[in-house]
């Protein structure tokens, strides 16, 4: 398991790696540094997040060449299906090179009759490819696991992604690199871009002490120690003060702001109606970030204190940096959910560029990083 001086020093947590992994040295690796850097084809890279796809050198080489004479033989029989289903793996011929590729159905338009397809060696989309382009799949290749593998770009954001960094990915697709890990379960990496690029990965994040105040299905909230601790106080006695009154003129809209009171806590709460089913609304306790479901009237005020009113949310929406959605959702089920509001945890911010949400890592006391627990080795099969 990693710990928070690890994540924050890439020189520290990189020895760690090189220590601490067990394998067998790869011919790829150089040789003035053979604990350290592997090789890799770029085959494709994302021009928002700081993603990029690899095929692994030497390994790949001599089974994209079997691949190949499989998809050529394949092509040959011109063997196709009258249609496919989402997730059928299939030989697509690629739009922009009219190539043919091992390649996964992510979905069908009816309105072009054209498959989208990921393509499962390279890591890219063809989003419009007829019937007619897709050929059966040969046992033996269903055999083969997909020869790219996804990765997160060392302390970047999406905004040093796209001024600093995209422009010397850009210039490396297709080409070998060189490159290391950064974490043990080899989701993360550096790569070599010139022998004085430290500046590049010298974006350190930013360290927070927190309290986990709420959770949702794919997200949760954390009061920003020490400021929020007084914060809130003082919110709860200026809801007490200024609860005012019951809408009796018009019904609550969507988004309004109000102050809601929690039965089971028997506290009041600054609110926003998230949804409204008949007379019953849904709440976000935008302070703290749980809803609170099928509220009535009874327990929904007017907001109308100006001080309340100007007063931001005092909660901060917060999901897993480089953790997939499906695994997001279970890990808030599992642990996130579970931690009390009285646990101190310490939170790195990895990108905060959309003020709306911010992708952290999170520590907890023991130094157990939850995202660690929730990555998965490689996100293509």
């Amino acid at each position: 398991k990693r710990n928070n001086d690890q994540i924050l020093s890439p020189v520290g947590n990189s020895l760690t790696v090189a220590t601490n992994i067990k394998r067998k040295k790869s011919e790829s690796e150089t040789e003035a540094n053979p604990t350290k850097y592997r090789q890799g084809t770029l085959t494709y890279f994302d021009k928002v997040n700081p993603i990029v796809y690899l095929q692994l050198l030497p390994d790949s080489v001599s089974t994209m060449e079997r691949i190949n004479e499989l998809i050529d033989n394949a092509v040959q029989e011109n063997k196709h299906n009258s249609s496919y289903e989402i997730g059928d793996h299939i030989i697509a011929q690629f739009t922009d090179d009219e190539s043919y590729y091992r390649a996964r159905i992510e979905s069908y338009s009816d309105s072009t009759k054209t498959y989208a397809v990921y393509f499962l060696d390279y890591g890219n989309l063809d989003e419009n490819v007829p019937v007619d382009h897709l050929f059966s799949y040969p046992d033996e290749l269903k055999q083969i696991e997909a020869q790219t593998y996804k990765y997160s770009l060392e302390n970047q954001t999406s905004q040093t992604w796209r001024k600093s960094v995209l422009p010397l990915i850009e210039e490396k697709q297709n080409e070998t690199i060189d490159f290391y890990f950064i974490n043990e379960n080899q989701s993360i990496i550096r790569i070599k871009f010139s022998e004085n690029d430290s500046h590049i990965y010298n974006n350190q994040p930013r360290t927070l002490n927190a309290n986990i105040s709420g959770t949702n299905k794919d997200c949760f909230y954390i009061h920003i120690l020490p400021d929020s601790d007084t914060l809130i106080c003082e919110m709860c006695e200026l809801l007490e003060t200024y609860k005012g009154e019951h809408q009796t003129s018009n019904q609550w809209n969507l988004n309004d702001l109000c102050i809601v009171f929690d039965n089971e806590q028997e506290k009041y709460f600054r609110g926003k109606i998230l949804s409204i089913n008949n007379e019953n609304y849904d709440v976000q306790c935008i302070d703290y970030g749980n809803i609170l479901v099928n509220k009535t009237n009874d327990d929904i005020y007017l907001l109308n204190n100006d001080e309340l009113l100007k007063q931001s949310p005092l909660a901060q929406k917060c999901r897993l940096y480089g953790v997939k959605e499906e695994n997001q959702k279970k890990a808030i089920e599992e642990v996130i959910k579970n931690i009390t509001p009285t646990e101190n945890v310490t939170i790195t911010v990895q990108n905060d560029q959309d003020d709306s949400c911010m992708l952290v890592m999170l520590f907890r006391n023991n130094n157990e990083i939850v995202n660690d627990l929730y990555q998965s080795d490689n996100d293509n099969q």
